[in-house]
């Protein structure tokens, strides 16, 4: 396949050295990437991480630490930033192919849109980091360019099976790395009506659909390995069915009450200001209107995938959830890339003068993602980041021999679980969550890769009580928290021991 313009790699390029030059060093905690310890502690022992899963993300991400001389995190950031400048490369010949032909800065406007698209903050956030939301907006891009090129190749009277077919597996593929992708449907599906698919190519786009959500075949095969992360153990069809659905997520989605909609609505509006500027905001309406004009089918599937983004990260009942807004914020700059476009041409008309335009274009070039580069650089500069990493050192150097640790949220969590089963750092010490050990299938894994003084912790059937075994288990093991558990210990007392606090019986 080609690139079929300039823009597209000069996008792709620029994208990667911004990510290059401002990429976390190894494990972070930056930008909600938390769960960047779980998804590496799964790849490193072929393990199951947490709902859904991410089948198609940690073959990659297996593959891009075993290419990777270095950290395996750096890898995992590396893989991100990745994903993110292709992405980027495909959003800019999008967005030139888009653009009515015959204009001579159809190309700069293109490149315009997806260079502040990969600048601002929450898409540069995501690339710098291990996590899945990069390779998310790679995939919503790529099947948005396939359905495109099939309909230039209808339009034409070519072979389109292809493009249809291409689209149809990397959605399938795209929805093994997380399923909200499944949110572009609506807008795919106005696009192909408006395209007249014929029902043999939807019929094989379906079957490759299908085909590449095979990929979550490799959940359960991670799981007969017996790794330490091993989220729902899914090597049942009920096991499979809790990781794969996210089940323990689903009270989240759209869990924002009437109450609450009105505050959140007004958190995204200024989120979509705090991400473009107000400027490029009102240019990218103004290119929604003009999309509208001049191709009205595209119009209503931008429009669809956008909407149906939003209102996922709205009624999403966490603090975060705007990180789910990636591909609406694509949505917008293809907009923006049509908004230029006709700045420019007004521009011209009013001042009588075509240089004016090339004007405005050569600068919005460079003050669009500029000024998102200047603005946002302190908070994306995470070169020196090492919070994350300095918590692991320390602790695994307080922690006594054998010693367990209580934890409770991800951050901590998933950095030991990262460092202890994913480097082999410290494999003496047990990390304990304290809100997983109510899942039968954590306390099946505590049981079987830490047994010393566990063994009542790892039992089958009913939860034992976690407080009665921690204060049975600390008579015989040194145990720490490394942060509030909310559990009640009687009969123990703390003591601190640096960044961790040191349990023990009175």
């Amino acid at each position: 396949m080609r690139w079929g313009g300039w823009p597209a790699p000069v996008a792709s390029a620029a994208a990667a050295v911004l990510y290059a030059a401002t990429m976390a060093p190894g494990l972070t905690w930056a930008h909600g990437g938390a769960d960047g310890g779980d998804l590496l502690a799964a790849a490193l022992t072929r393990g199951v991480p947490h709902p859904p899963g991410y089948p198609t993300y940690q073959l990659l991400l297996r593959a891009a630490i075993a290419l990777f001389p270095g950290e395996p995190a750096r890898a995992g950031n590396w893989l991100s930033a990745l994903c993110i400048a292709v992405a980027a490369g495909l959003l800019a010949d999008l967005a030139r192919r888009m653009l009515p032909r015959g204009r001579p800065a159809r190309g700069v406007n293109a490149l315009s849109a997806a260079l502040a698209w990969a600048a601002v903050p929450a898409v540069w956030g995501q690339a710098t980091i291990t996590e899945v939301y990069g390779l998310q907006a790679l995939a919503c891009l790529a099947v948005l360019w396939l359905l495109w090129r099939w309909r230039e190749n209808v339009e034409r009277g070519a072979r389109s099976a292809f493009w249809l077919a291409a689209a149809g597996l990397t959605f399938g593929l795209g929805l093994g790395n997380h399923l909200s992708l499944a949110l572009i449907v609506p807008g795919a599906v106005a696009w192909l009506w408006a395209g007249r698919a014929g029902l043999r190519g939807a019929c094989a786009a379906a079957a490759l659909v299908v085909a590449g959500l095979g990929v979550y075949a490799y959940l359960p095969l991670a799981a007969a390995g017996n790794p330490p992360v091993n989220w729902g153990d899914p090597q049942t069809p009920a096991g499979l069915a809790w990781v794969v659905t996210g089940q323990l997520y689903r009270d989240l989605v759209f869990g924002v009450s009437l109450a609450e909609l009105p505050g959140r609505l007004a958190a995204l509006a200024g989120e979509l200001l705090r991400q473009f500027g107000i400027v490029a905001a009102l240019l990218a309406l103004a290119g929604l209107w003009q999309v509208d004009r001049q191709q009205r089918a595209w119009w209503r599937a931008t429009t669809l995938v956008a909407l149906a983004f939003a209102a996922y990260s709205v009624g999403y009942r966490t603090d975060d959830a705007f990180v789910y807004l990636l591909p609406a914020w694509a949505m917008v700059a293809l907009w923006l890339a049509a908004g230029l476009a006709w700045a420019g041409d007004a521009v011209a008309r009013w001042l009588r003068r075509p240089a004016a335009a090339t004007a405005l274009t050569v600068a919005a070039l460079v003050v669009l993602p500029g000024i998102s580069i200047v603005r946002f650089w302190p908070e994306n500069d995470l070169r020196h980041d090492s919070v994350a990493r300095d918590f692991v050192a320390s602790a695994l150097a307080e922690a006594e021999p054998d010693a367990v640790i209580l934890t409770a949220t991800d951050g901590p969590t998933f950095a030991l679980w990262y460092a202890i089963y994913g480097l082999r750092l410290r494999p003496d010490v047990t990390p304990l969550n304290v809100n997983l050990f109510g899942f039968a299938w954590y306390r099946v894994s505590l049981r079987s890769h830490h047994p010393a003084g566990l063994a009542d912790i790892g039992a089958d059937g009913a939860a034992p009580d976690l407080a009665s075994s921690i204060e049975r288990a600390a008579v015989q093991r040194p145990f720490y928290r490394a942060e509030p558990l909310g559990l009640a210990l009687s009969g123990m007392r703390e003591a601190p021991a640096g960044v961790l606090t040191r349990i023990l019986p009175e």
